[in-house]
């Protein structure tokens, strides 16, 4: 297949977690795209790419509810549809995350408990993880996002991820919706892959601006991950505009890097209202990391005065064909991707119209395209990703 490169440059500022004020000096990196290849899955679900196994470059797919798991090799072709939804020994009753670890496949399950369950290499179900939850408090429905994944660290295989529902119930009633939730609020965790033992951690910084301030701004789950090859951690709250790295020491999170979000089509410094829809806001939707990459994803606000205007009408949104061109003209998919130096570079425009699915190890997304022609397809564009010194 032809390979084509696509350049994209812009200007960025590095925010510095060592001080509150200085900004480093104002650059101007690239980004490109090297188109690969493609994947073609042959199924009849509609599929999902949660994972990539390094050593051998075999995918894992999920179907969009989950009905449905598939094993690939590089290519596409599919190696296995393991059954491991059910009641059985070997299976789990509502799976809904999906990770390689070692030899196997770890599945997070959607339950009062939230636990992981860990598959070796034949599909045997070889241990749980401690409970992450106490108790269903939110749920969250979004077949694109993977809030969890496994890491190397220090010689040992941890799940990291985060889910509103690891936060102790008794902090989700509304004496506690105040800015003292940030300080005792726990969504994150880590899980040692071969003891199952969890530990949950607070995902807001000291230092992101709404506890700093002591504003309110609502129970969102900032999102967490990790890169592979770099072996650092990242935290992006969903509101604000400050993303946080760290390198993970046991269990602790030791500050490294902190970046002010900068890209061309995000309003930034906008005060939140937790009154407010949501889409009036330029919210972050999912934060993926590669080999030595994050990619962070949002989408951009919504006017406020059509919007308030329809609703004042009380026609319903959902229904009126106003309301979802309103959707189409300015709530649109935007992506920033950030090294493991804190170099920013933003993108307006990916190199095929589609959403990305993925990105792995080699710091290669993996593009699902929209397409009329191709919907009932699973077809995947891999770009390889760089910045241009």
């Amino acid at each position: 297949m032809v390979k084509l490169i696509f350049g994209f440059a812009f200007s960025f500022l590095l925010y510095s977690c060592n001080s509150s004020s200085d900004l480093i000096t104002s650059q101007t990196k690239e980004v490109q795209f090297q188109l690969l290849d493609s994947i073609l899955v042959e199924s009849l679900s509609e599929l999902y790419l949660v994972d990539r196994k390094a050593e051998t470059g075999e995918l894992l797919f999920k179907e969009k509810q989950l009905k449905e798991i598939l094993l690939t090799d590089s290519k596409g072709k599919v190696l296995l549809k393991p059954n491991l939804k059910g009641e059985g020994p070997s299976q789990v009753a509502q799976p809904w995350e999906l990770a390689f670890w070692g030899n196997g496949i770890a599945i997070k399950e959607i339950s009062p408990e939230m636990r992981v369950h860990f598959f070796n290499s034949s599909m045997e179900k070889i241990r749980r993880s401690e409970p992450l939850a106490e108790g269903i408090n939110m749920l969250e429905v979004a077949p694109l996002r993977n809030q969890f994944k496994a890491v190397e660290i220090d010689g040992k295989t941890l799940l990291i991820g985060a889910d509103a529902n690891a936060v102790t119930p008794k902090l989700m009633g509304k004496d506690f919706q105040n800015s003292n939730f940030y300080s005792l609020a726990e969504s994150g965790y880590i899980i040692d892959s071969q003891t199952g033992v969890s530990q949950k951690i607070n995902l807001y910084p000291d230092s992101w601006l709404p506890r700093k301030e002591g504003r309110w701004v609502g129970m969102s789950t900032p999102f967490f991950t990790g890169t592979t090859k770099s072996q650092l951690v990242a935290v992006l709250p969903r509101i604000g505009d400050q993303l946080f790295l760290f390198k993970l020491r046991g269990n602790e999170l030791i500050p490294y890097q902190e970046v002010l979000i900068n890209h061309p089509d995000r309003k930034r410094n906008l005060k939140f209202n937790v009154e407010d829809e949501p889409l009036l806001y330029p919210g972050f939707f999912d934060l993926k990391a590669g080999g030595t990459i994050f990619l962070a994803h949002f989408y951009t606000e919504v006017p406020r005065e059509p919007y308030l205007a329809m609703k004042n009408e009380k026609v319903n949104t959902s229904r009126n064909p106003e309301f979802s061109a309103l959707l189409k003209n300015y709530r649109k998919s935007r992506y920033l991707l950030i090294d493991d130096k804190g170099n920013q570079s933003p993108i307006t425009k990916l190199p095929i119209e589609g959403e990305i699915h993925f990105i792995d190890q080699e710091d290669v997304i993996y593009i699902k395209p929209d397409s009329e022609v191709e919907k009932d397809y699973n077809v995947f564009y891999r770009y390889k990703i760089f910045f241009k010194n």
